[in-house]
């Protein structure tokens, strides 16, 4: 049996029982390869004869010169691929053998070569041994395979010949890396310096980043021996660094406040949250229990819970309330973590909260405003009927008295908002609250539904006559003078009532009844209550009828225009007509307008309604001309809806283009209410149909709001006289100073006059000698229809 050996050289180790490897790690051979390495090794320095060979690799068969030929190919190629140039240590002596040249050790203890490479090769830090010239010449494989290295030559190569065998990325590296070596040597001291590497792997670049140490070791008489160099890889290192900076940043911009503290519960850490939050300091903290904070609002038992889920699940998280530094108590949305070391064993507590205080004040302004008005501050609807429920189960607790609803409307709020804006309309509804719930008791509830409604319940009520007190001291409260900024306000109310158990049981019911009696009290005059009859219900359900009979109204064809004559007072020539809409309700009959268009304006459908009254008046006007007749004005009516919706003057000019009719044949009648809109709006709008040379008038003057001032602006071309001013005329000096006064404004102003309702030879003498121009009434002609006007005309002619 062959004795063992075992051996090294160059980096490799051979064995003859565990084979070839290099740098520890295997080498691949064939076992005749093998065989005759470790033979040439054997003979190391020695010449081995072919024979040699045959006898020990071959065991004596005949083997021709051609097969050892092309084993030791193998073999040279295979050395070559793990440590390049080691292969031209086997040499060919032509016609006599073979010779292994290289030196080779055999240690006789554990402290060798193999095993040196070995140590060298287990770390990940960089291991470089540098000559006296700089040339590498041992380096473990961390720093071959980050630089590309493995399988090429680069044993005894300078830094800058190593750079030609790298990818152009390490040519920076090299280049610093001769400046460092030359550094060390110089200063006969350690040199310490950063590097950056960008490595490649199988998927992407990595940057790597290594803390480099270059030592310059020296011979006793002062010549260079070696360098050195051992690189640390600190990558990780940097990169916890940077997240320990940065989440330091994050602790310290955190809007939420963070305590941590130790395995006893003592504070070791807080960040600035916490001190805008507790207004304490870490300096004044360090060290101390958070029950510091303590509010002393949770007992002993919260506590307790707290702090057994804490320590049982390792969290706690919930709604607490505590004490700051300046003693203000507050709620917060409190964290609790535990955090453990390596031996499971609690080292940290870490608490993250938040200050709720304003959370918790949006949620109770929240829960407010789902039961209160957010203008006025009293109960909405939802609250009402809660409080409606809470007032019948007293009465029926009592067995005595009755509920009742109050259904309040303010009167003319709208030309409040209208003519002095939404500001102080909106004062106005938050005085009137007031002033209403002054004047009822407390067991007693006000409510807005929205708008200028507001609800009433009373609670408790004895009899009717009670409940009428009640109403009339409201009224006569609220028609008491509001002083909102400059102005002095007045404002009336329209009340229905209805009763529990009489009218009703349930609080929709009641509240659609004390709604149809409030409506009945503005019919009476406004200003006044009603309570809630059966008859209402009658005239409620005929007003919703006639809404939803206008709805197809237009659509239907069941409009119709009336054309009443105006004339010329002095001379009785026909100066125009003005158009009269009716509705030939398909059920009712000729309905006049008093029945339908207080319902079209406050359902809208007077803009729809009264467009196509302005297309008819200018279709039958050009349709009277073509005929043959002398050109006559005709009036239409207009809303003050019409000049809120869309572009009222675009709407008219396109009518009047659409029927090739003159503007000057189109007056355009506006009520004062229309005035008292945005004025600037309004004035515009005058003033580009008078420059369209459309006739403008004031429709029933002296009923409204009027006001010189708008007068003075607003040039229209005549002003028309209400007949309830003309109606008494003769007879009511009061209505004879009125018209006087209307008379006389007008021609201060340069507008003519027209008046209405012009019945009897009395009234026609009174106008004449007060001066005013026009007038129309059954006097001269009633309101006729279109076939009408034609013989009507024909007559005149």
């Amino acid at each position: 049996m062959d004795k063992h050996f075992h051996a090294d050289f160059y980096g490799f180790v051979i064995d003859s029982e565990q084979g070839l490897s290099f740098a520890g790690k295997p080498v691949g051979l064939h076992p005749k390869e093998f065989k005759m390495l470790l033979e040439l090794v054997k003979q190391a320095g020695n010449r081995v004869s072919k024979e040699d060979l045959i006898s020990r690799v071959w065991n004596n068969v005949p083997t021709s010169d051609e097969s050892i030929s092309r084993c030791l190919s193998i073999l040279k190629s295979t050395l070559r691929r793990v440590s390049p140039g080691i292969e031209s240590l086997i040499k060919t002596e032509y016609g006599q053998g073979y010779r292994f040249i290289g030196q080779i050790g055999k240690p006789a203890t554990f402290v060798n070569e193999e095993n040196f490479f070995l140590l060298i090769n287990a770390t990940r830090n960089l291991i470089i041994l540098k000559d006296e010239q700089s040339r590498w010449q041992i380096a473990n494989n961390a720093t071959l395979e980050l630089y590309g290295l493995l399988g090429k030559p680069w044993q005894g190569k300078t830094c800058s010949e190593l750079a030609a065998l790298c990818d152009e990325r390490y040519q920076s590296y090299f280049a610093a890396c001769t400046e460092a070596d030359e550094r060390a040597w110089q200063t006969r001291q350690s040199v310490e310096l950063i590097r950056s590497v960008v490595s490649q792997d199988e998927n992407n670049q990595q940057k790597r980043v290594f803390e480099i140490v270059k030592t310059p070791l020296f011979e006793a008489n002062g010549s260079r021996k070696a360098l050195i160099v051992l690189g640390q890889e600190i990558t990780d290192r940097l990169e916890n660094e940077r997240q320990g900076r940065l989440m330091s940043r994050v602790l310290s911009n955190s809007d939420e406040a963070v305590l941590i503290s130790d395995q006893d519960n003592n504070i070791v850490y807080v960040n600035d949250a916490f001190t805008r939050i507790t207004g304490y300091t870490l300096a004044e903290v360090m060290g101390q229990n958070p029950r510091i904070l303590a509010s002393h609002r949770h007992d002993h038992e919260f506590y307790e819970a707290m702090w057994q889920q804490l320590l049982k699940e390792g969290t706690w998280h919930g709604e607490i309330w505590d004490k700051r530094k300046n003693g203000d108590i507050y709620p917060k949305w409190l964290n609790i973590s535990t955090v453990h070391d390596g031996d499971g064993r609690i080292c940290n507590y870490v608490a993250i909260f938040s200050d709720i205080s304003k959370r918790k004040e949006d949620e109770a302004l929240l829960l407010f405003l789902a039961y209160h008005d957010p203008l006025t501050k009293l109960p909405n609807r939802l609250l009402l009927r809660d409080r409606f429920i809470q007032a019948v189960g007293v009465s029926e607790r009592h067995d005595s008295g009755s509920v009742a609803l109050l259904f309040l409307d303010l009167d003319q709020f709208k030309n409040i908002n209208d003519s002095l804006g939404h500001e102080v309309g909106d004062r106005l509804l938050i005085a009137v609250a007031k002033r209403l719930e002054a004047h009822v008791r407390e067991i007693d509830t006000v409510s807005r539904l929205g708008g200028d409604e507001f609800v009433v319940v009373l609670t408790d009520m004895p009899n009717t006559p009670a409940i009428s007190h009640v109403a009339q001291k409201i009224l006569d409260h609220l028609g008491e003078e509001f002083e909102i900024d400059e102005y002095r306000l007045t404002s009336t109310a329209s009340i229905g009532v209805a009763l529990y158990p009489h009218d009703g049981d349930n609080f929709e019911t009641l509240l659609k009844l004390a709604d149809t009696a409030m409506y009945h009290a503005k019919d009476c005059g406004r200003n006044t209550y009603r309570f809630y009859t059966d008859k209402m219900n009658v005239d409620a359900l005929e007003r919703l009828r006639m809404r939803n009979s206008l709805a197809a109204a237009l659509i239907n064809h069941e409009f119709v225009l009336h054309y009443q004559p105006q004339f010329d007072l002095i001379s009785s020539r026909l100066v125009g007509f003005e158009a009269l809409i009716r509705w030939n309700h398909p059920e009712s009959g000729l309905l006049p307008p008093h029945k339908f268009i207080p319902i079209a304006e406050e359902t809208g459908q007077i803009v729809p309604i009264g467009e196509w009254v302005i297309r008819e008046a200018c279709r039958q006007a050009k349709s009277w001309q073509r005929q043959g007749y002398g050109p006559v004005r005709i009036a239409v009516n207009l809303s003050s809806m019409q000049f809120k919706r869309g572009d009222i003057i675009k709407m008219i000019t396109d009518l009047t283009d659409e029927h090739e009719l003159d503007p000057q044949y189109i007056e355009l009648e506006l009520t004062e209410t229309i005035m008292l809109q945005d004025i600037d709006y309004i004035l515009d709008i005058v003033e580009k149909f008078k420059s369209l040379r459309f006739t403008l008038s004031i429709d029933d003057f002296g009923t409204g709001y009027s006001s010189l001032a708008y007068l003075k602006r607003f040039r229209v071309d005549k002003l028309k006289i209400d007949q309830s001013f003309i109606r008494n005329l003769e007879i009511d000096r009061h209505d004879l100073a009125i018209v006087r006064s209307i008379i006389q404004l007008a021609h201060g102003f340069d507008m003519h006059t027209i008046a209405e309702g012009v019945e009897t030879q009395g009234q026609l003498d009174v106008l004449l000698r007060e001066g005013c121009e026009e007038g129309q009434g059954y006097l001269f002609s009633h309101p006729l229809v279109a076939d009408q006007v034609v013989r009507y005309l024909e007559k005149l002619s």
